[in-house]
């Protein structure tokens, strides 16, 4: 896998090229020419889904900041800022992953016009265009997972969460009917586990429910990484990981309730140490800010670490939330303790409390998805957002309620785009109670 990585990270400059044929045409003997790009389709197509992943990294470290998986503790303003809920529209340190984010929408535009420039009619049915779709969709898909706004097209008009969703739902089920004909059952299946998602943002509980259950156990699709260079590299470890920058390390509400012997945390309700949450600390390591005990995530160890983008295990944990919204208490409860039973865990005690099923629901979920880029969003869609910060602000009202639950738009993209009024009172941002 490894050998693939570098190709779908280091081909990302070509999808950069292949997005101006005027910039591709200049006469120098040193650069890609746009027919070198229509010679060499498959890299460009790489290309388009290795940048998706360079954003997606910085994605997982900012979410994991504004929620209650990590903590700043360096001496970077703009994390700082996200740990302490101290941003908003034009000072949001995220508006460089919307950036990606849409980067990666444009990129899969312009390779989809060369695509069918260069093969004709049977670009619809070619790998590489399912490749393209679903990398596209997956990109909006996480705009409206962890933005308020955005936009779905280029120089389009502003829409909201809801709406970039809806859309993305749209792109992936089109993403699925291509890779199907195509024979691509990888993207296939990525494009089935984000309309799963979607669906579930949505409250289309049937859709979820269905889509989750026809991705097949065992499946994962990665965000790759490679020790190339520090772009390349798995950010959440190139900055925030032991061995490398200990500038964002595991939230302090965390450290009671991990077994530094073994590097895990303990499980609350049996006491037995969960695998799925690995944690690395050593007494007297502190962070990069020279005061803040270090305990640090250890699920990714290196740079060329994988991150999980979507899984089958996350497909259990959509079928476990549509029973919980239908009622079926006992129902979310034994595909729970099924996830649990495969990493050695006891079942959960028995409740027919809905309040005690949500509770075990959000902390299945952060097990399931830890340091994944899932928790910020699960806490804003679940309202929860203020319940968990509450006990996390101290005397000195370091982390205080309200707070922002999602990020804002980019500014960059409110300032250049034509359509959009780049004024603070006309921009949203979602805050928790108090």
């Amino acid at each position: 896998m490894k050998i693939r990585n570098k190709l779908v990270i280091l081909t990302s400059l070509l999808a950069f090229l292949a997005c101006d044929d005027d910039l591709l045409t200049v006469q120098d003997p040193a650069r890609y020419t746009s027919p070198d790009l229509d010679g060499a389709l498959d890299a460009v197509a790489n290309g388009v889904e290795g940048d998706l992943y360079a954003t997606h990294d910085g994605f997982v470290a900012y979410s994991a900041l504004a929620s209650d998986e990590y903590q700043h503790t360096g001496t970077w303003a703009g994390w700082d800022d996200v740990d302490h809920g101290r941003f908003r529209f034009a000072t949001s340190p995220a508006d460089g992953i919307m950036n990606g984010y849409l980067r990666t929408r444009w990129f899969a535009n312009s390779t989809a016009e060369r695509l069918e420039n260069v093969l004709g009619s049977a670009a619809a049915t070619d790998k590489m265009m399912a490749q393209i779709q679903t990398t596209k969709a997956w990109a909006l898909l996480m705009m409206g997972e962890g933005f308020c706004e955005g936009v779905i097209e280029e120089n389009g008009p502003v829409v909201t969460d809801v709406q970039m969703t809806t859309a993305a739902l749209a792109e992936l089920t089109t993403a699925m009917a291509t890779a199907q004909a195509a024979g691509a059952t990888a993207y296939y299946n990525w494009a089935l586990a984000g309309r799963a998602r979607a669906n579930l943002w949505l409250g289309n509980w049937d859709a979820a429910l269905a889509d989750a259950k026809a991705v097949p156990d065992g499946f994962v699709h990665y965000a790759q990484y490679s020790g190339n260079s520090s772009r390349q590299q798995n950010w959440i470890v190139f900055v925030a990981t032991i061995g490398y920058n200990n500038a964002g390390g595991v939230r302090e509400k965390w450290w009671p309730h991990v077994d530094t012997d073994k590097e895990m945390l303990i499980d609350p309700y049996t006491k037995q140490l969960d695998k799925r949450v690995e944690i690395w600390h050593d007494p007297g390591t502190i962070g990069v800010d020279g005061k803040t005990d270090y305990y640090s995530q250890w699920k990714y160890k290196d740079g060329e670490a994988d991150v999980p983008m979507t899984h089958s295990d996350e497909m259990k944990l959509i079928e476990a939330e549509v029973y919980y919204q239908k009622g079926d208490y006992a129902g979310a409860q034994t595909v729970l303790n099924a996830l649990r039973a495969a990493v050695d865990l006891d079942p959960l005690p028995t409740t027919t409390d809905k309040a005690k099923v949500m509770e075990y629901l959000l902390h299945e979920t952060f097990a399931e998805l830890w340091v994944e880029g899932r928790r910020m969003s699960y806490l804003h869609r679940w309202g929860k957002t203020a319940e968990i910060f509450k006990p996390i602000n101290d005397a000195n009202n370091l982390r205080p309620l309200p707070r922002p639950s999602k990020f804002p738009m980019s500014y960059s993209e409110a300032t250049y785009n034509t359509q959009i009024d780049n004024s603070l009172s006309s921009r949203c941002l979602p805050m928790s109670g108090s």
